[in-house]
Order: C-alpha cells, then structure tokens, then sequence
C-alpha cells in the first residue's frame, strides 16, 4: 500500500532566498497581516531567479534553497511542536516555505526569529501531523474489515493544509457510502484510484 508523506511540495515554481545574509531579527512574532497568515522578515524581499536548466529542461533555481530551509523546520518542528505542528510544502514560484500548524504563539516566536533571513509562511490548520497519522493508522487498521466489505483501499495519506485522510480506493462510491458512519467526525476524503503495479 502506498502512504503520503505529511510534507508537500509544489511543483512548477521558481525563485530564491534572497536574503540568506540579513541579520536575523529577535522579538515576538508579529500580529498576522489581514490574511491571518505569520510571515518572517526575509518574505518581504523573497524574489524570483531566472530558472536554471538541465539537458534543455527548466529546473526551479531555488529548489535547494528551499530544501535546505524546510529540513531545518522539520526535525524541531517534529521533536518541539509534535502537538501542533501539521506539515510544510515548498511554494517555489513565490520562494517560499509555508509551514501548518494549529494556532501556537510559541511556535510562531520560534519560525520568526530563527527564520528571519528565510521566507517562512506561517498558516493555520485544523489538525496536528500526529492527530493526522493516528487517523490514518485507524484507517489502515480496519483495512482488512473493508477488503471483506468489498472496498479496495490503494492508498492512505493526510492534506495537512486542508486537515484531512485521504483514502484512494477503487471502489469509491461505496466507501463514500459507508465511511461516514464508520468514521464518524472522521475528516475522510474518499478518491478513486486504480490499484497500484509493479
């Protein structure tokens, strides 16, 4: 079976920190602009190289840029803040990271100071990575029962930026059916996916 991983990234974009050399700056978060969104100082001189290519092929010029900036989130984020913490995608055509999280004023102090230099998009979501994978895991449990009921589940995973489990299943219109009342308050999407070949 094949699983998703809680970290994101978006395809197609382009651009760079450009501003990997300011001073970090030191303080309180900020209040979030009118979109309810937390963003380091170093967004607001974020830019967009020219993208680089390989063999012919565009590449994004700041995909490493933004790997590097993501790999330092995520292991403090998992370890510090496994109880609010949700996951994080790179937005390479506006050079940037966008980090989820459920509302932390702590977790925002830390992004903001230790990012500063970075483009860090701080957003809100409804469910933490591992409220996240225990709803996954439930799901994986019941796998069997839902083979004997005649669905075919391919793949579990989670959207951490609209907080739900997303199940691909062959047989999606009865497990559109039958989960609601199976998982009851469960945020369960239901896909059709054809079954995975090797």
């Amino acid at each position: 079976m094949k699983r998703s991983v809680l970290v994101l990234v978006l395809a197609g974009a382009a651009a760079v920190s450009g501003c990997a050399g300011q001073r970090r700056a030191v303080g309180h978060a900020p209040a979030p602009p009118g979109d309810g969104v937390v963003r380091t100082a170093g967004c607001a001189t974020a830019t967009s190289p020219p993208a680089m290519s390989i063999d012919g092929t565009p590449q994004p010029a700041n995909q490493e840029a933004l790997d590097e900036v993501a790999s330092r989130v995520q292991p403090r984020a998992d370890k510090d803040f496994a109880d609010v913490y949700a996951g994080l995608q790179l937005v390479q055509e506006r050079d940037r990271i966008q980090v989820f999280r459920k509302p932390s004023a702590a977790f925002d102090r830390w992004i903001v100071h230790d990012f500063a230099a970075d483009c860090v998009e701080v957003l809100d979501a409804k469910y933490s990575a591992v409220e996240l994978t225990a709803m996954q895991q439930r799901i994986e449990h019941d796998m069997a029962y839902w083979q004997q009921h005649g669905i075919r589940i391919t793949s579990i995973g989670a959207d951490p930026t609209r907080g739900v489990v997303v199940v691909g299943t062959v047989d999606d219109q009865p497990a559109r059916a039958q989960f609601p009342a199976h998982y009851p308050g469960l945020p369960v999407e239901v896909r059709h996916q054809d079954p995975v070949t090797w």
